[in-house]
């Protein structure tokens, strides 16, 4: 079976010049649209994160740092990279000889 990390996802409407614009009518309100929309994407990443948590806790993944994660703080330095397999990844910031950063791994 083919599975994604990322998927590009959006509510329908309606496209001139197709065969849908031609011989359908768009009746499904915007509010219905919105909601299966988000339902949609909760559902993928729900299985992403199902798929992501057997296959990848555990593993060592070289990361190339791309900087402080958005939710780091001070009291709780947090970086953000991707993956050699171009996973997004947060993970604790921990300085590991000048200026280099990253997470120690336990030996």
């Amino acid at each position: 079976a083919v599975q994604f990390d990322q998927a590009f996802m959006f509510a329908y409407s309606l496209r001139e010049k197709t065969h849908a614009a031609r011989r359908m009518e768009d009746d499904v309100p915007k509010d219905v649209k919105k909601e299966r929309l988000q339902h949609v994407i909760e559902t993928f990443r729900e299985e992403v994160q199902r798929k992501n948590d057997v296959e990848e806790i555990g593993k060592c993944r070289l990361v190339l740092v791309e900087g402080p994660a958005k939710k780091s703080t001070p009291e709780h330095p947090m970086s953000t990279g991707r993956t050699d397999t171009n996973k997004r990844v947060v993970f604790e910031d921990h300085v590991i000889h000048d200026g280099w950063h990253g997470k120690v791994a336990p030996t």
